[in-house]
C-alpha cells in the first residue's frame, strides 16, 4: 500500500526529528494523541550507526533490520528494505531520499556510499551513517514471543467460549485470524497489521505526548540540537471545544464497533483497550504548556483543558474589492491615517512591484520587499511575494493582510442559490441587531455585530 507506506514514512521522519533533538512543529489530531505507542527510548535503542572502517557483523545487522522492521529482499526498489549479495550491503533508511550500499571486507566497512536506485549508480561516498527503524512496532525475537504466548493464549480462551455457545462461525473466524497473525509475525512480515495488538507486545505503551517531555535528545526552542530536555514544549488546541467532542465521538464509536467486532470474533477482548479515553488524553497533555485557539469561549464548567488566563483577539477577514481598485484606495488611505501596519501579498514578483506604481499614482506611497524578515512599520503599506486564499484584518494590533485576490477577481461570480437556514435565527434588517450580538453571515461566517459605517464606492456613499 504505497499510501499507506508514505503515511509510515512520514511519521518516522517525525521520531527521527524528535531523537535528533531541534526545534520541530508537529500537526496532529487528538485521536491520534488517544493510540498508545511504543516509549521513544525502545525507538532511540535501535538506531545504529555505520561508520566506515569500522567492524560490522553482517548476519546480526540482517537480524537486528528484521527486528526494526525492515523486509529483506533480493534487490531493494523502495524505502524500507534492504539486501545482501555476497559483502554488499544495500539498505534503504525510510527516513532517507537515497538508499545506502556498505561494501565490507570481511567484517570491515571497506565502502560507504548513497546511490540512486534508478540506475544503481553512486551518488556520493559517506564516512558515517545513521540507520534508523522502518516500523512503529519494533519487535525483537523475545518480545515478540512473550506476545504471540498472550495473543494464543487468550484466543484459545475465547473460542472455546465461542463452541460453548454453539457459535461454531465466530470461533472459526477468530481462530483463523489468531494463526495468520502468528504465522505473520514469526515470518516477520510486513503484512502483519499490529497496531492494534500493541499491548501484547509492550505493557509500557505511551501517549504520543510523552514524546515532548522525554528529554530524550530533544530540545526546547531556542536551543541546540540535543541540547536539553524539550521541557518548553507548547501545545496549541485549535477549538478545544471541537477537539473535546471529537475526542468523545471516536471514543464511543470506537467502542460500540469493538463491542460488535468481539462478539463476531474479528478482534480479541483485549484488543477493546486500545485507546486512551478523553478525560485520559486530557490529563496527559495537561503537563504541557498549552495555548487554546477558540472563535467563542467554552464555558468554564465544561473546559477539561482549563485556561489559567483568557485573551480576546478581534479579527475578521476582508470583504472582496471585486476590481474595484477605487475601493482599495479608500481603505489604504483610512488605514495610513489609523496607522495600520499593512501587508499585500501577490502572487508575481512583477505584479507586486507593479502596484507599488499604481499606489503611487493614485497618491499613496508603499514599497516592495523580498526580505522575509521585514515587517511594516505603523502607517506603511509593503506588497510581497505570496499567496493566502483570503485577507484579514486584526484591529487590535491594527494589522491588515490584502491578498491580491481580494483585490482582482478573474472570473465571473456564479448566481447563488439561496440557502436555506437549518438553524439560527434569520434577521428582517439590521435594527434587530445590537452592538456585540453574535453573528453568522452567510460569506464570511461567525463574528460580532459592530454597527455599520458608510463608504464612498465610485464616488457613491453607501
Amino acid at each position: 500500500d504505497i499510501h499507506g507506506n508514505e503515511i509510515t514514512r512520514e511519521r518516522m521522519r517525525c521520531l527521527r526529528r524528535l531523537i535528533e533533538g531541534g526545534e520541530l512543529t508537529v500537526i496532529t489530531t487528538f485521536s491520534a494523541l488517544m493510540t498508545p505507542q511504543i516509549p521513544l527510548s525502545v525507538v532511540k535503542k535501535h538506531v545504529f550507526s555505520v561508520e566506515k572502517e569500522k567492524q560490522l557483523e553482517l548476519s546480526e545487522t540482517a537480524r537486528k533490520l528484521a527486528e526494526m522492521g525492515y523486509e529483506k529482499v533480493y534487490q531493494v526498489e523502495a524505502p524500507g528494505q534492504f539486501a545482501i549479495r555476497g559483502d554488499i550491503l544495500d539498505v534503504f533508511d525510510l527516513t532517507e531520499e537515497n538508499p545506502y550500499r556498505i561494501e565490507l571486507f570481511g567484517d570491515e566497512v571497506e565502502s560507504l556510499r548513497s546511490f540512486d536506485l534508478m540506475s544503481q549508480r553512486s551518488i556520493e561516498p559517506l564516512d558515517q551513517v545513521r540507520i534508523y527503524p522502518a516500523s512503529e512496532m519494533i519487535l525483537e525475537e523475545d518480545r515478540s514471543q512473550r506476545g504471540i504466548e498472550k495473543i494464543t493464549a487468550e484466543a484459545q480462551q475465547v473460542v472455546e467460549r465461542f463452541r460453548k455457545e454453539m457459535k461454531t462461525e465466530q470461533a472459526h473466524r477468530l481462530d483463523e485470524m489468531v494463526k495468520e497473525l502468528v504465522e505473520q509475525v514469526e515470518q516477520q512480515s510486513k503484512k502483519a497489521n499490529l497496531e492494534s495488538f500493541i499491548h501484547y507486545f509492550y505493557e509500557d505503551t505511551v501517549s504520543f505526548l510523552e514524546y515532548f517531555k522525554s528529554g530524550i535528545g530533544a530540545a526546547s526552542a531556542g536551543t541546540k540540537a540535543g541540547a536539553g530536555a524539550r521541557t518548553a514544549a507548547c501545545l496549541f488546541i485549535d477549538e478545544a471545544g471541537h477537539v473535546l467532542e471529537q475526542g468523545r465521538a471516536v471514543e464511543e464509536e470506537f467502542r460500540q464497533s469493538m463491542i460488535h467486532r468481539a462478539e463476531q470474533g474479528y478482534i480479541l477482548p483485549g484488543q477493546m483497550d486500545l485507546l486512551y479515553g478523553t478525560e485520559e488524553t486530557v490529563a496527559k497533555l495537561s503537563v504541557l504548556r498549552r495555548v487554546l485557539l477558540c472563535e467563542i469561549p467554552m464555558p468554564k464548567d465544561r473546559n477539561l483543558f482549563a485556561p489559567e488566563k483568557e485573551i480576546s483577539i478581534g479579527a475578521r477577514s476582508l470583504a472582496p474589492y471585486n476590481n474595484s481598485f477605487e475601493r482599495l484606495v479608500h481603505d489604504l488611505k483610512q488605514y495610513k491615517k489609523e496607522k495600520y501596519r499593512v501587508l499585500i501579498l501577490s502572487g508575481s514578483r512583477t505584479r507586486a512591484k507593479r502596484l507599488v506604481d499604481d499606489l503611487r499614482d493614485n497618491g499613496i506611497e508603499s514599497f516592495y520587499s523580498e526580505d522575509p524578515q521585514r515587517v511594516p512599520q505603523p502607517g506603511e503599506i509593503m506588497t510581497y511575494y505570496g499567496r493566502i486564499l483570503k485577507g484579514f484584518e486584526y484591529p487590535e494590533i491594527r494589522f491588515a493582510v490584502i491578498s491580491e485576490s481580494d483585490i482582482f477577481t478573474e472570473h465571473v461570480k456564479k448566481k447563488r442559490k439561496k440557502k436555506k437556514h437549518t438553524g439560527g435565527q434569520a434577521i428582517s434588517g439590521f435594527s434587530d441587531l445590537k452592538i456585540g450580538d453574535y453573528v453568522i453571515h452567510e460569506d464570511h461566517g461567525l463574528g460580532i455585530y459592530r454597527g455599520i459605517e458608510k463608504i464612498v464606492v465610485d464616488r457613491v456613499a453607501r
